[in-house]
């Protein structure tokens, strides 16, 4: 599947400042059940109980796809349809990323249709879960998967019945969860880091729905070992969640960094 790979423009911006004014991280307390992180215009940041009318997840017995990686399921409302995003294994245990729409609150789905059908792993489902976010009735789909070019985190959208071709967003020396927020022609896709061996949660921002990420930088301090990234976005505000991991250490402290786009 076609990709675009935008070397020119990570060149020119990864190096520059994002127009971001970060506060330092605080503690944040995660409910037990399933949740969102959320922060509002006035920059305030709490995980939300996802709601119960939302629809269970299928298993095989009831899936779109028999193929279905059911740890790899993510489901997400938009404004008129839910959407469901997963990984595929095929045969030879590569992957392929599936989409499905619902029109009924979710008792049933539309056929899938493939998002990135491009991985030459072997992984099998042994893999991170996509992450998914909607604008009014486009999903927005982060995730990370081996290219022919190269491992990297990657992401792909709608737009009414098109599917944009995949951009790339970093690539790296492992596979890494991700997480993705969208408000408006913003997007913002949180990762691990891929590479090396310091273990902190990076964020890219675009300003143009994800067709090119302008900025990259790092949302964890450097005393941080960070893992298990979670972003949230409203206007100018963004939040970033991540587990604090200390080594010998059982004990895991989720904290929340809230900063402000410049413009």
């Amino acid at each position: 599947m076609l990709r675009w790979i935008v070397f020119a423009v990570l060149i020119v911006t990864g190096c520059e400042k994002p127009p971001i004014q970060w506060n330092d991280p605080i503690s944040i307390a995660q409910p037990a059940v399933p949740s969102r992180l959320a922060v509002d215009l006035a920059g305030r940041a709490q995980f939300v109980a996802l709601g119960s009318g939302d629809p269970e997840p299928f298993g095989r017995d009831r899936s779109p796809d028999t193929g279905l990686c059911a740890a790899s399921l993510r489901m997400v409302p938009g404004t008129a349809h839910w959407f469901a995003a997963w990984w595929h294994v095929r045969l030879d245990s590569s992957a392929a990323l599936q989409m499905a729409r619902s029109d009924d609150g979710g008792k049933t789905w539309e056929r899938p249709m493939p998002v990135d059908t491009a991985d030459i792993s072997s992984n099998g489902c042994d893999r991170p879960a996509p992450s998914v976010a909607t604008v009014g009735d486009d999903l927005y789909v982060a995730y990370s998967m081996a290219a022919p070019e190269g491992k990297g985190v990657f992401f792909a959208h709608t737009m009414g019945s098109m599917l944009h071709a995949p951009v790339s967003v970093i690539y790296g020396e492992r596979l890494v969860p991700t997480a993705i927020a969208a408000e408006g022609d913003r997007a913002i896709v949180a990762y691990e880091e891929p590479n090396g061996m310091r273990e902190q949660i990076d964020i890219a921002l675009s300003s143009t729905q994800g067709h090119i990420f302008e900025w990259h930088t790092t949302a964890s301090r450097s005393v941080d070992a960070a893992r298990s990234p979670a972003v949230a976005l409203a206007g100018r505000e963004v939040a970033v969640s991540w587990l604090m991991v200390r080594t010998g250490d059982t004990t895991r402290n989720r904290v929340v960094r809230v900063g402000r786009i410049a413009n």
